[in-house]
């Protein structure tokens, strides 16, 4: 079986916000997902830096860890929503990890948090299973 874990030296941007988005020109939605210096890139830039090689996964589990700087208040859905443009990352790219992002891929994701002071983190495993 194979696994992979992504560590962000930060959580999910604001801007990747469904939130931020709303009325915003479609310009803008791409360039924050998809262009230069994008979600998309982030990922797949911890892809290949950790020399992701096969195919691939058409079954995996994926569970994110959000590491909180502080104890200040946040809305758990709105982290998660801010998390799509990273599983975005995870199927484009040269070398895809997860065939697709769908239900029958991924099933529903797992998410965690915990503290850790000053510095924030988020944490995506992907582990293969058996298709």
């Amino acid at each position: 079986m194979r696994t992979l874990h992504l560590e962000l030296p930060c959580l999910p941007p604001a801007e990747y916000s469904a939130n931020r988005s709303r009325g915003a020109p479609w310009q803008r939605q791409y360039r924050v997902s998809r262009g230069k210096r994008g979600a998309v890139d982030e990922i797949v830039a911890l892809i290949r830096e950790q020399g992701w090689q096969g195919p691939a996964m058409k079954k995996a589990e994926v569970s994110v860890t959000f590491y909180l700087p502080d104890r200040r208040r946040r809305d758990p859905l709105g982290l998660w929503e801010r998390m799509k443009p990273w599983i975005d990352g995870l199927v484009e790219g040269e070398t895809p990890v997860l065939k697709d992002d769908d239900l029958r891929t991924i099933g529903f994701p797992s998410a965690t948090w915990e503290y850790r002071k000053g510095r924030p983190g988020t944490l995506i495993e992907i582990i293969e299973k058996d298709a």
